[in-house]
């Protein structure tokens, strides 16, 4: 594993992070409990939870209780489930309630980092804003993240509100985007990512154009060039899945301290755990750029 300053903290993050929800497991302690340890095994220090469950965060702190909670940056987010989504749960009672067990009841001590689901679209009330602040001063919580896409991103960085944008990032993310993360960097904001293997890249047959696939007699594509210039390489290149070279193409972005990963199992995580120690074969970033800009990529997918 290496490990990244996480902007001027003090505290070094993983470049590999895992990121929990509850629903993934269908609420099995044993997997999550498993996740969570072949984790701290494999050098992971950073954790995002996609909720606040008291239950997973009782879990977490069980799982951790055998590693300095200094050297562990935990962080979750902010809104729970309702009817209106994010608006509502912002609001002061339900988000004190949140917050009072997955801070004091769960174990954890403090969180590192709260995020905040579009936060320009649902507005966090003042009253809100004073508690937040308040548990800032307390030292139960240190960052507060934005959970945002480019859209939004230019307005997040300008407000000032927060410390951390979380944000998708892929191979097809926009140059615009790219450039909004440098001008957050220099804001002193710090960047997480998450989602760089999107669904359009799991199917090779989704990335082969149909004259470059296999013929049905001779069991040979009809044109064994066509798949230059496309994604057909995530899924061809020697000792390489399509989610390990996603992974290590958004680990070389000098922006970004972590990129959480989302492992069904344990065996998954080991091998994306050792991504970081890995060299890209030389011949993959030229690859991805002729990629970006090919008719073949997967442009239905709506840009991040």
């Amino acid at each position: 594993m290496r490990y990244r300053p996480f902007g001027r903290s003090g505290m070094a993050l993983s470049t590999v992070g895992l990121r929990l929800s509850w629903d993934t497991f269908n609420k099995n302690r044993n997997t999550a409990a498993a996740l969570m340890t072949a984790a701290l095994e494999n050098g992971i220090n950073t954790f995002h939870f996609d909720t606040t469950d008291l239950e997973l965060l009782k879990l977490a702190a069980e799982v951790f209780s055998v590693v300095d909670r200094k050297l562990l940056f935990i962080g979750c987010t902010a809104h729970g489930r309702t009817i209106d989504g994010p608006a509502t749960s912002y609001e002061l009672t339900p988000l004190r309630s949140r917050l009072k067990g997955a801070i004091k009841e769960s174990g954890l001590m403090w969180l590192d980092m709260l995020a905040f689901e579009r936060p320009i679209n649902y507005v966090l009330p003042e009253d809100s804003r004073a508690f937040l602040r308040s548990l800032k001063e307390a030292r139960m919580l240190r960052y507060a993240c934005a959970t945002v896409d480019v859209a939004d991103m230019d307005e997040v960085i300008m407000s000032g509100d927060f410390n951390v944008i979380d944000t998708r990032f892929d191979l097809d993310t926009s140059w615009d985007k790219r450039n909004l993360m440098d001008k957050a960097v220099a804001s002193d904001m710090s960047i997480i990512a998450r989602d760089y293997y999107p669904d359009a890249y799991k199917k090779a047959s989704d990335l082969m154009p149909s004259d470059g696939k296999k013929s049905w007699f001779f069991k040979k594509p009809e044109n064994p060039l066509t798949g230059a210039g496309t994604y057909a390489f995530l899924h061809q290149t020697p000792d390489w899945t399509a989610e390990e070279l996603c992974l290590s193409y958004a680990l070389h972005q000098t922006a970004i301290s972590c990129v959480l990963i989302e492992p069904k199992s344990v065996d998954q995580l080991e091998l994306l755990a050792q991504v970081p120690e890995r060299h890209m074969p030389s011949s993959v970033p030229a690859q991805i750029e002729m990629a970006r800009f090919t008719e073949h990529g997967p442009k239905n997918r709506a840009k991040a």
